[in-house]
């Protein structure tokens, strides 16, 4: 919830047209590559800088870049 007392439904980005190797921003301020795309317009397997790779729901993305 922002500061404002609104609440941030995380519909910013569509995951439906994300492909592998876009890279995308999260809304943690963490930048990272899409591996692969799970399809169901929620998920999003990415890699980050570190070598880590998580999976990550639609909310947590803040931006593709």
């Amino acid at each position: 919830m922002s500061n404002k007392g609104n609440v941030d439904i995380g519909i910013g980005v569509n995951l439906m047209d994300v492909t592998e190797a876009q890279t995308l921003r999260l809304k943690d301020g963490r930048i990272g590559t899409v591996t692969e795309n799970m399809g169901d317009g929620q998920w999003v397997e990415m890699r980050f800088q570190d070598d880590d790779v998580e999976l990550i729901h639609s909310q947590e993305i803040d931006a593709i870049i």
